[in-house]
């Protein structure tokens, strides 16, 4: 497949018409002599494969060879003339395309993609027998300044950061403690000196209030 993408900001509103096309784009591999192709269709896209074949010889007895196949490769045994063959097949998952919006030009450039080495799209192993009708294929597009985005970058879209990170999260917690402890100290030492003044303020009315006092004899 070749995709190519049309965007918006959201605030104009969802009509493709008003839709920019998305540049950057390199040519598909899919685009040769083989395919029709119509006249309004782009040829400057991602090439996404819906699914890959993989066939390995099979190095098994012809009446263990279909759960051989099955345990080793998760595929299909196909019994040829010549040889015994295990076919296995990956199928498209998902989809994530990143793109830059750029507010002076007000244009789309596209950026690559948001799976480690770049790559725009993940595939998952096929389940033998089972039929896929591609149904559940998700479809991102994501612009450069997502903090997602900005995160995969740092760390190859592993999201793994490292020991030096988790010897940071560390020491935030210790810092937060601390700080948790030192408004604790202050709290208790505002709340002493606040009921010594009262306590103080106490004495002296009381000891004016005795001064005042008249004694008669």
């Amino acid at each position: 497949m070749c995709i190519a993408i049309h965007w918006g900001l959201i605030e104009r509103g969802k009509h493709y018409d008003i839709m920019k096309p998305v540049e950057g784009f390199p040519q598909c591999a899919s685009v040769n002599e083989k395919f029709i192709w119509n006249d309004d269709d782009s040829i400057y896209g991602i090439d996404v494969p819906a699914w890959k074949q993989s066939i390995y010889e099979a190095d098994c007895q012809s009446r263990e060879c279909k759960e051989y196949c099955k345990k080793k490769f998760n595929g299909v045994y196909v019994e040829g003339v010549n040889k015994q063959v295990c076919y296995s097949y990956d199928i498209l998952e998902s989809i994530c395309i990143i793109i830059k919006y750029d507010k002076l030009r007000d244009e789309y450039v596209y950026h690559g993609g948001c799976y480690p080495g770049n790559k725009t799209y993940i595939m998952s192993p096929a389940q033998p027998e089972q039929i896929s009708d591609f149904s559940g294929v998700e479809i991102e597009v994501r612009e450069l300044s997502d903090p997602i985005v900005q995160a995969g970058e740092l760390t190859n879209y592993e999201f793994n950061m490292g020991h030096s990170w988790r010897y940071l999260s560390i020491a935030l917690k210790l810092i937060s403690i601390f700080c948790i402890g030192l408004l604790t100290y202050v709290g208790y030492d505002i709340y002493r000196i606040r009921k010594k003044y009262k306590n103080d303020i106490g004495l002296v009315n009381g000891e004016n209030n005795f001064q005042s006092q008249n004694y008669g004899f």
